[in-house]
């Protein structure tokens, strides 16, 4: 799916204004709820690092505010080298003040000079994409061989969505989300460009529960207060939206977040 009307590439800085909420979460949701993100955050290092060897190149597109570089630092191998490619000429300053490596560019058309990396992260990245087939096409060249491409995006083959998929659903993210997949559609585009697909799974998602209800309360109900009730930096809420996720996890093996890790082969045919 795909959304019609989009803005153009170069209003990219009026859509992601400096206080855009994802570059800013911890602030957004405080201590409490900000330490337990984080501490699922860190479970994803060990599904990439079972791909990475020592002194592996990582690179993390889109980094925002350095957050997912922060943990692989944290949690990762010491000999990573870590570099961040993002638009945003304050990321990347921000991510350098923070000891990473940065490219200021867009990904699907950045210069890279550096050897090849062994990882290409992007998470909830794909989807902001203006050309997510041009964006595979540029991970797989800039890859080195038996390198791994790791990517989290929204799903829509998730209870979430057919309930809310009309107007509220949170995946949405209009005017931000460009292209939304399935588990399937994307790995078939990965397959296209060259990859090996190595794993699929779902993972949790309350966030997109939690904003499908505040819409549809702010709209039709017309109730601010009320709405506020059901955002995530709101404990009970997000326990019951994580609860209900977990429901879906169990019956379905899947929700409206999905990982799929594809692999360059190790030799390349030309």
């Amino acid at each position: 799916m795909f959304l019609y009307n989009r803005p153009l590439p170069k209003e990219l800085n009026v859509i992601y204004p400096d206080d855009y909420i994802p570059h800013k979460f911890d602030e957004h949701l405080g201590p409490f709820i900000s330490k337990i993100r984080k501490s699922v955050q860190a479970k994803k290092i060990a599904p990439l690092a079972k791909h990475l060897s020592s002194n592996a190149i990582v690179v993390d597109i889109g980094p925002g505010n350095g957050e997912f570089l922060g943990l692989l630092r944290q949690h990762g191998h010491p000999t990573w080298d870590l570099w961040g490619i993002d638009f945003s000429e304050a990321a990347i300053r921000a991510l350098e003040a923070r000891g990473f490596k940065g490219v200021c560019s867009r990904f699907e058309t950045v210069q890279w000079t550096g050897s090849p990396p062994n990882a290409i992260v992007m998470n909830q990245l794909i989807e902001h994409l203006e050309d997510p087939a041009a964006a595979m096409q540029k991970a797989f060249s800039l890859l080195a061989p038996g390198g791994v491409l790791f990517i989290e995006t929204p799903s829509t083959d998730a209870w979430d969505f057919r309930l809310f998929r009309k107007r509220y659903w949170g995946g949405w993210h209009t005017p931000r989300h460009w292209h939304l997949f399935r588990a399937e559609t994307l790995s078939r585009l990965a397959q296209q460009v060259g990859f090996e697909t190595v794993e699929v799974s779902h993972i949790l998602s309350p966030n997109f529960w939690l904003q499908s209800v505040h819409h549809m309360i702010a709209e039709r109900w017309r109730s601010p207060r009320l709405a506020k009730l059901f955002d995530v930096n709101v404990l009970f809420s997000l326990a019951g939206a994580t609860l209900l996720d977990l429901v879906q996890l169990t019956l379905r093996n899947k929700t409206s977040n999905f990982r799929l890790v594809v692999r360059k082969p190790a030799t390349v045919s030309t």
